[in-house]
C-alpha cells in the first residue's frame, strides 16, 4: 500500500492530533482512550468500536513486535476520520528481522512481572521477529492485524521513511457533522502532540472542572509546560468523570463477523478496561487437554492470579473459563485518564468535591441512584457479570463453530483418505500411501507392519514430517529391543495402545479386517502433543478403512500374480530354434484384463514330420477360457506328437472342444478359433509350410520385395459343429529368403480408435513397412502400429507369431 493521497493533496481539512507512547504494557489502553476521547460524539459508536478496536491491534503491535515508541494520530477529513500508527523501527512490512535486535518492552514498576509485557496477545500484521509466513507481494500475514484493517476500514496504507513506518486507515462516519462539535475540535487540533509519560504529572487544582455529560472532552485536557526541555510541551489528560466514561457494549455485526471468537473477546475486554479502574485483565481458560490453561486474551499490567479479582464468565460452565481483574495497588499508579474509584480520595466522586454528581456523604453514585457496593468494591460488579457472560456467549459460540469445523474437517479426511486407498489396488502403493496420510496433519511419524506367515510383524512403510529423521524413524521402527516393536508385537484385539516412542507419545493400532489382523499401525508425535479423544477415534477409523484397503490390495496382488503365472502358461516359456528359420513374438494384454485371463495362446511343436506352428483364440475371458485354452494346446501337443496330419488333428481338437461344451454345467462352452501351419521338407532355397485355418483371421506374408498380402482359406470354428460339418481347407506356401509369415489374433485388426477399426489394410501396410527387419522386429512393429492406434487402449489381447526364412 502506498501513502493516504488525500494527504498528499492536503486535503485534511484539521491538522491532525498525536499522542507519542511508550513501549509498555498500557500503551494500547492508553492509545485507546486517546482516541475515545478524540473521536467520541464524532462518529457513530459502531465506527467508534472500529476505531477503538484497530488502534488497539496496532499499538499492541508495535509494542511486541517492534518495541520502539507509538505514535497515534488522529485527524478529521470530509466525512471521516483518518488514524495513523507508526513506530521507530527502521525494518519495512514484510521484511523479516533475524539479524535485528528488538527491544523487549520493560516493565515501568519494579514490581511488575515481565511476563505480563510479554503476554500481550493482540495483532502480528507488522513483520514476526525471527521471520514468519510469507504472505502477497512478501507481505507478512502472521497475525490478525493488517487483515482486520482491510476488512474494516474504508482504505488503509502504509507509509515508510527512514526512522520508522506507519500504518494508516479511514474511517466514514455514519453520524451527521455537528457543526459546534467540529468547531470545538478544529480548536484543539490546533494544540501541540500530547506525549503520555509512564507516570503522568497529575493535574493542578486551578483546572477547568469537568463538563456536563456530552460535552466535549476538549475541556478535560489539562495543558501545563514540562521541564522536559526547551519547546517540549506535555499535554496531560485529566480523569474523565464517571458520567463520560465509555461502557462496554455487544460489538456491531461487521466488526464481530471479522474477529475471531478470541477477537471478539479481546475488544470486549478492552472495553471492560475502558470502564473499570484496573491496571490490566486476561481471559483464560483451560486447553483442551485439560491440563494447561491458555489464555485467551490480555490486556494492561498484569500480575500474579492470587491479586487478581476472579469471575467466572459462566457459572454453569468452568470449561469457557474466567476473567481476572488486577486493581491498581494506589490511586497513584493508576495512568491519567482511567477512571477512578468512586470515594476514593482525588478522585471525581469523592465527597465535597465540586461537580462530583451527588451529594457529600450520601453514598450515592452520579446517577443519583444509592449503590452500596461502590462504597465497598472499587468494581461494578454486575457490568463485569453482563460482560462475562458477552465473552461466554463469544467463547461458546466459537467453541461451536471450531467443534464443527473439526467434525467437518476429520469427516473430509476420512473421505479423502477412503478414496486414496480405495483407488489403489497395489499393495506397495497402499502401505506408502497408509503412511503418508496422516503425516503431518494428525500425527509427526507414522509406521506401517505387516504381519508375516513364518514370522512376526515386518517393517513395510515409513512416514515422517521432516525427511531428514526418516532414517531414525527407521532403525527405531524395527529395534527388536525398541518400545515401539515392543508394543507392535503386544497389539491385540481392537483397543488403541498408548505408548512412548521416538521421543513423544504413540497410538498403536491394530490392522484387522474379515476376522484376520493384517499388521499394526503407528503413529507418533513430538513430546508435549498429546493425542486428544476425537483424534484417537479419528485414527481408529482410518485404521478400520485402511485394514480393508490394505487386504483388498493384498487379495488383488495374489490374484494378479495367479493371473500371470496362469497366463504365461499359454506361451511357451521361450522360443524354439528350427534349423533356417528366424522365430519372433510379442503379446500385449488388454488394458482392462485385470484378474482375467485371456485366452489367445501360440504354440510351436515338434513332431515326426516336422514342426507345427499354431496359434488360436479362445472366445471370452477367465477360467473357462484358460480351461479351453488348456485342452487345445493339450490336443495339439498330444496329436502332433504322434504325428497326425494337421487337418485329421483340427477335427480330432473340434470333437474335444465340443465335448467339453456338453459337460458345461450350463451347456454353454467355449469356441475357438486356429491358425496352423505345418513346415515340410524343402528341396529347394526357402520354406515350404501348410496353413490351415479354422475361423481364424488370415496372416499375412511379407515378400522380400518389401510388399505384404493376405492369404489362406477360411475354414470353420472349433468346437461348434459336428463332424460333418466342418471343414478345414489347407493352402501350401512357399517362402523364400528373407520373407516372413505373420500369424496374429483378432484383437490386431479390431483395435478400435472411437468407432473406427485397425482392420486389415492397416495391418497390411504394418507388415510392408517392416521389409529387412528380424521375425522379432517384424512382431515388435505390429503390436506398437496396434497399440498406437487405440491410443494404448487395447480392448482385447493381442497375440503376434513371426515365422522368417533365414537369409
Amino acid at each position: 500500500m502506498n501513502a493516504d493521497p488525500a494527504a498528499q493533496a492536503g486535503d485534511r481539512r484539521t491538522p491532525p492530533r498525536s499522542v507519542a507512547l511508550p513501549p509498555t504494557a498500557d500503551s494500547p489502553r492508553s492509545a485507546r482512550r486517546f482516541v475515545q476521547e478524540t473521536l467520541r460524539g464524532r462518529l457513530d459508536e459502531d465506527t467508534l468500536d472500529s476505531a477503538l478496536l484497530l488502534v488497539t491491534e496496532l499499538v499492541t503491535n508495535v509494542v511486541v513486535h517492534a518495541g520502539t515508541v507509538a505514535t497515534v494520530d488522529v485527524a478529521e477529513e470530509h466525512g471521516s476520520v483518518r488514524v495513523a500508527v507508526g513506530d521507530r523501527h527502521p525494518v519495512r512490512i514484510g521484511v523479516g528481522r533475524r539479524e535485528t535486535a528488538v527491544r523487549r518492552p520493560q516493565p515501568t514498576d519494579p514490581d511488575e512481572d515481565i511476563e505480563s509485557l510479554e503476554s500481550l496477545e493482540g495483532l502480528e500484521g507488522f513483520e514476526t521477529i525471527g521471520g514468519g509466513t510469507a504472505g502477497i507481494d512478501g507481505l507478512r500475514e502472521d497475525g490478525r492485524g493488517l487483515a482486520l484493517v482491510d476488512a474494516l476500514a474504508s482504505s488503509w496504507g502504509t507509509e515508510h521513511v527512514a526512522g520508522g513506518k506507519t500504518v494508516w486507515f479511514r474511517l466514514e462516519s455514519r453520524r451527521r457533522e455537528d457543526p459546534r462539535r467540529s468547531a470545538a475540535l478544529d480548536d484543539v487540533h490546533s494544540a501541540p502532540s500530547i506525549t503520555h509519560d509512564p507516570v503522568p504529572p497529575q493535574p493542578t487544582p486551578s483546572g477547568p472542572p469537568p463538563g456536563p455529560l456530552g460535552a466535549s472532552p476538549v475541556g478535560d485536557l489539562l495543558m501545563t509546560t514540562a521541564g522536559a526541555g526547551a519547546g517540549t510541551t506535555t499535554v496531560t489528560a485529566r480523569a474523565p468523570t464517571a458520567m463520560s466514561t465509555r461502557m462496554p457494549r455487544l460489538l456491531a455485526r461487521d466488526t464481530a463477523r471479522a474477529l475471531t471468537a478470541e477477537g471478539e473477546v479481546s475488544e470486549l475486554l478492552a472495553q471492560l478496561l475502558d470502564a473499570v479502574p484496573a491496571a490490566g485483565g486476561r481471559v483464560q481458560r483451560p486447553s483442551q487437554d485439560g491440563v494447561r490453561t491458555e489464555t485467551v486474551a490480555t490486556l494492561g499490567r498484569t500480575g500474579p492470579s492470587a491479586d487478581a479479582r476472579v469471575f467466572a464468565l459462566d457459572p454453569t460452565q468452568d470449561s469457557l473459563g474466567e476473567l481476572l481483574l488486577w486493581p491498581y495497588r494506589a490511586a497513584d499508579d493508576r495512568p491519567a485518564g482511567v477512571p477512578g474509584v468512586p470515594g476514593e480520595p482525588g478522585e471525581p466522586g469523592e465527597p465535597g468535591e465540586p461537580g462530583a454528581g451527588h451529594e457529600p456523604g450520601n453514598g450515592a453514585h452520579h446517577d443519583g441512584v444509592h449503590h452500596a457496593e461502590f462504597d465497598r468494591d472499587p468494581f461494578d460488579i454486575e457490568r463485569i457479570q453482563l460482560v462475562s457472560r458477552w465473552m461466554a456467549l463469544a467463547l461458546g459460540g466459537g467453541d461451536m463453530r471450531r467443534a464443527e469445523e473439526r467434525r467437518i474437517g476429520m469427516l473430509s479426511f476420512l473421505a479423502e483418505a477412503s478414496d486414496l486407498l480405495a483407488g489403489s489396488l497395489d499393495l506397495t502403493h497402499s502401505l506408502t500411501l497408509l503412511a503418508r496420510l496422516p503425516v503431518p496433519r494428525l500425527a509427526q511419524w507414522c509406521a506401517v507392519y505387516l504381519n508375516r506367515d513364518d514370522a512376526g510383524p515386518k517393517l513395510q512403510a515409513v512416514g515422517h514430517a521432516e525427511e531428514s529423521e526418516t532414517a531414525a524413524l527407521n532403525e527405531a521402527a524395527v529395534d527388536p529391543d525398541g518400545a515401539l516393536m515392543a508394543a507392535v508385537r503386544a497389539a491385540r484385539g481392537d483397543q488403541v495402545q498408548t505408548v512412548t516412542a521416538f521421543g513423544g507419545p504413540a497410538l498403536v493400532v491394530v490392522l484387522q479386517a474379515r476376522r484376520r489382523v493384517l499388521g499394526v499401525l503407528a503413529l507418533g508425535r513430538s513430546a508435549g502433543h498429546t493425542f486428544l479423544a476425537d483424534e484417537i477415534d479419528l485414527l481408529a477409523d482410518l485404521a478400520r478403512r485402511a485394514s480393508f484397503a490394505v487386504d483388498n490390495a493384498r487379495l488383488y496382488s495374489r490374484q494378479v500374480e495367479l493371473a500371470g503365472t496362469l497366463q504365461a502358461g499359454l506361451r511357451p516359456p521361450a522360443l524354439p530354434r528350427i534349423p533356417g528359420m528366424d522365430l519372433g513374438s510379442a503379446y500385449g494384454a488388454a488394458q482392462s484384463a485385470g484378474l482375467d485371463v485371456g485366452g489367445d495362446f501360440f504354440d510351436l511343436i515338434s513332431g515326426p514330420t516336422g514342426w507345427t506352428v499354431a496359434i488360436g483364440d479362445v472366445c471370452g475371458k477367465g477360467a473357462e477360457a484358460a480351461t479351453v485354452t488348456g485342452v487345445a494346446r493339450a490336443v495339439l501337443r498330444l496329436l502332433t506328437g504322434r504325428g497326425a496330419d494337421l487337418e485329421e488333428l483340427l477335427v480330432e481338437l473340434n470333437r474335444a472342444l465340443r465335448d467339453t461344451a456338453t459337460s458345461h454345467p450350463n451347456g454353454q462352452g467355449r469356441f475357438c478359433t486356429l491358425a496352423a501351419a505345418s513346415l515340410l521338407p524343402s528341396e529347394t532355397d526357402g520354406a515350404r509350410l501348410r496353413l490351415h485355418l479354422a475361423g481364424h483371421p488370415q496372416p499375412v506374408v511379407l515378400h522380400k520385395d518389401g510388399t505384404a498380402s493376405l492369404v489362406g482359406r477360411t475354414g470353420t470354428l472349433l468346437g461348434v459343429l459336428d463332424d460333418g460339418e466342418t471343414s478345414f481347407p489347407g493352402l501350401d506356401l512357399h517362402l523364400h529368403a528373407g520373407e516372413s509369415l505373420v500369424l496374429y489374433t483378432d484383437g490386431v485388426v479390431e483395435a478400435r480408435r472411437g468407432r473406427e477399426l485397425f482392420g486389415d489394410q492397416r495391418l497390411v501396410d504394418a507388415v510392408a513397412g517392416c521389409a529387412g527387419l528380424s521375425a522379432q522386429g517384424v512382431a515388435d512393429r505390429v503390436l506398437t502400429a496396434a497399440e498406437r492406434f487405440a491410443g494404448g487402449n487395447l480392448r482385447d489381447d493381442v497375440a503376434i507369431l513371426v515365422t522368417r526364412v533365414a537369409d
